[in-house]
């Protein structure tokens, strides 16, 4: 089975021989991770063309066959759309990966609806002519910076969330944290929300499975010249589960908190957020079967925390 490339965000599938004698919904189920949802929406508004003619779910296909399926139409997000520079790291009519700055939310909440992550594209898209809901596959906390992977279209939403899943969606981030840890590691602990908190996390024996794996990069100094003070450590971060606050609450449980990241024990004298970026993201394209590889540079501001305690 092959796809071919067009303009818009139909899907073509060519039936190879071992596909023959299948249904247009196996197809669309098995072959191409179609979800129920997805597959009753289709049915719904959708339209699925086989060599040029409508076809329904049950109709068999062979090789040679030419499905051309057309999602349902896409309906806008609510939100104001509102003109902010994004620092785009990647995008095609599928995907938009953008590098979002420390001190931006992603999605608008209730006391504040605008100056987003999501704000800020909705402008984007529409000044591109597109119309399409917000769909981030995952988020980032307001003062996290990095690559945040927002998908265009259903198809596109639901491969990647099953990606994430499936754990097939690599997700690796760089922090700086107080004292030194073993130069590898696995924190395997589940969290759960403060009692009493409706935004603060905690390790607890009842709460949901979070997995963490670290590598120590570089040790660092103390920050204050003659300080008998701890040592401070560069990290690279890979998340195998994804929690709220999941990074940060982890590395504060086994006393390296990050440093800036005063909800969850971290110093805030040298710096004034929590030292944390979204540098690497790796997944499979939704449409191509691609692997994708992208990256975004740590931002200025860790940068120079870093260099001042190499200097130290």
């Amino acid at each position: 089975m092959s796809e071919q490339s067009v303009e818009n965000l139909d899907l073509i599938i060519t039936v190879d021989d071992k596909d023959s004698g299948c249904t247009v919904g196996t197809m669309l189920r098995r072959k191409k991770g179609f979800s129920r949802t997805l597959v009753r929406k289709l049915k719904r508004s959708g339209s699925i063309r086989c060599n040029g003619v409508p076809v329904f779910m049950g109709d068999k296909v062979k090789a040679g066959d030419v499905l051309v399926v057309t999602m349902p139409g896409e309906e806008a997000t609510l939100l104001e759309p509102e003109e902010i520079p994004l620092d785009i790291v990647y995008e095609d009519r599928d995907i938009l990966a953008v590098n979002k700055p420390a001190g931006m939310l992603v999605h608008p909440v209730k006391w504040e609806q605008i100056g987003t992550l999501a704000n800020a594209v909705l402008y984007y898209w529409r000044e591109a002519g597109k119309v399409g809901r917000f769909r981030p596959v995952y988020r980032l906390d307001r003062d996290t910076s990095g690559i945040v992977l927002v998908a265009f279209g259903q198809y596109a939403a639901q491969q990647l969330a099953a990606q994430l899943e499936k754990k097939l969606l690599r997700r690796r981030y760089i922090a700086v944290v107080e004292g030194t840890p073993p130069n590898v590691g696995k924190i395997d602990l589940p969290l759960g929300l403060k009692p009493g908190c409706n935004a603060e996390w905690m390790v607890t024996p009842g709460g949901r499975p979070a997995i963490t794996h670290y590598r120590l990069l570089r040790k660092l100094g103390n920050g204050r010249t003659g300080s008998s003070a701890p040592a401070f450590s560069l990290l690279q971060l890979e998340l195998e589960t994804g929690r709220t606050h999941q990074i940060r609450v982890h590395m504060s449980h086994i006393g390296h908190p990050l440093v800036g990241d005063a909800r969850y024990g971290g110093d805030e004298t040298l710096f004034h957020r929590q030292a944390l970026h979204a540098a690497a993201i790796d997944f499979i394209h939704p449409r191509t079967g691609a692997q994708v590889k992208l990256r975004a540079p740590i931002p200025a501001d860790m940068r120079e925390l870093v260099r001042y305690l190499r200097s130290q």
